[in-house]
């Protein structure tokens, strides 16, 4: 038996690629890489030994196959025959890895109705009863896909990109924008989770996501705010495979 285990999970996500290394139960270190540092990724995974090995990817087939091969051994997240939940949700096949991941990790800590909000690169909802099954939930645009629709698909508006604290009336077009977009997207969130907070007792939130920093949800009751969410879902799913 393995007195000090090694895990290596790796959460390859459309803006950037994170790295986690556990020791036995506990998170030792994380590393972040984007898109143009593939060179470094490959050098640490290469320079890297580890005991179980995990990968969740939404990248293209091509770049998740060069990163399986890198991970000599590691288990593809979402050609698992088994995940510690299960699913109510019509087309599996087509479930994001990490929307998965991260309803693993929400019902492990809530232990009953477990809701997560991953503010990324589109905003998603995803519910899990407490009797431990995941029912599906929501996606729309995220912050700077909004941006970029308002000027792509008009003449007139700029390409605007702000995420600080915006004003309720905007003063000029981009301050409206600006407006529009930030609190807009506030909104909706606040709106969705009392939705479901009307409908199920006893309901724990997770928010999580590179977009999560610039809202205060975590001040709110029963809201946790969890940036290595999906991380802790694809851990949870090696370590029930492997025991």
């Amino acid at each position: 038996m393995v007195k000090n285990k090694r895990y290596l999970v790796v959460d390859a996500g459309n803006t950037r690629i994170k790295v986690a290394v556990y020791n036995n139960d506990k998170l030792a270190e994380i590393h972040l890489f984007s898109s143009d540092e593939l060179t470094q990724l490959k050098s640490f995974l290469i320079d890297n030994r580890f005991h179980e090995a995990i990968l969740s990817s939404v990248r293209s087939q091509k770049e998740t196959k060069w990163m399986l091969q890198l991970m000599q051994g590691a288990k593809l997240f979402k050609t698992l025959s088994k995940f510690p939940i299960g699913l109510n949700y019509d087309t599996p096949e087509t479930l994001g890895a990490d929307r998965l991941a991260n309803a693993i990790a929400a019902f492990s800590q809530a232990k009953g109705n477990a809701l997560v909000v991953d503010i990324g690169t589109c905003i998603k909802f995803d519910f899990v009863s407490e009797d431990g099954v995941y029912q599906g939930g929501s996606i729309s645009p995220g912050i700077q896909m909004r941006y970029k629709a308002m000027n792509q698909f008009t003449a007139g508006l700029p390409l605007a990109n702000n995420l600080e604290q915006p004003k309720l009336i905007g003063k000029s077009t981009v301050e409206c924008m600006h407006t529009g977009v930030m609190l807009g997207v506030e909104a909706e969130i606040s709106a969705f989770i009392q939705d479901y907070q009307a409908k199920y007792d006893g309901l724990t939130i997770f928010i999580t996501g590179g977009d999560a920093q610039y809202f205060d949800f975590a001040s709110k009751n029963n809201i946790f705010v969890d940036e290595n969410l999906t991380l802790t879902g694809l851990f949870i799913t090696i370590q029930a495979h492997v025991h």
